[in-house]
């Protein structure tokens, strides 16, 4: 009998974040355009399953510190507004200053719970744009297609956006 292939473990590339300084990253127009035609018609269901990805994650933490509460539906809908204006604003491409001011001081506090730790808002903030960037990926690549070079430019333009917003919602915690 052969003997089953070793498989090794790789580390997880995770987004690292992209700092704006005077400038902010040019955005390509037809990665843009296809990234908004492919996933436009997911956004609701995106919106739902990041809502309930902050929900688990803030149950989790309720469970291990010993204060689990039931998340209120005024809560949830905060929570859906935020997700879906943060995806809308991803779709579009949208990297200015107004945008990133809302993804670091609205969007992402109202996903995180408005949590006093910095280091809860931290880790669930990366946990949100890592789960984003997973559901458009399956989102951009769920079918075969001939030629795959407008998903690339598509997948170009999420992990830009992903890797801005990530970097403005950091710097608000510091």
């Amino acid at each position: 009998a052969a003997a089953a292939p070793r498989r090794e473990p790789r580390a997880f590339s995770y987004l690292k974040p992209r700092l704006v300084t005077a400038e902010p990253p040019a955005i390509d127009v037809i990665g843009r355009a296809v990234l908004a035609a492919r996933c436009n018609d997911y956004v609701p269901a995106l919106v739902r399953a990041l809502v309930d990805h902050t929900i688990a994650l803030q149950n989790r933490r309720g469970l291990e510190s010993g204060n689990s509460q039931p998340i209120q539906l005024s809560v949830l809908n905060r929570r859906r507004r935020a997700a879906r204006a943060w995806l809308q604003s991803i779709l579009s491409g949208a990297v200015d200053q107004p945008t990133l001011h809302a993804v670091a001081t609205q969007w992402l506090p109202t996903l995180c719970g408005h949590s006093s730790d910095p280091e809860v808002l931290a880790r669930t903030t990366r946990s949100c744009v890592e789960f984003l960037r997973g559901a458009f990926v399956g989102v951009l690549f769920d079918e075969p297609a001939e030629n795959l070079l407008g998903h690339a430019r598509a997948l170009n333009v999420l992990e830009t956006v992903l890797s801005v917003h990530l970097a403005a919602a950091q710097e608000a915690l510091r």
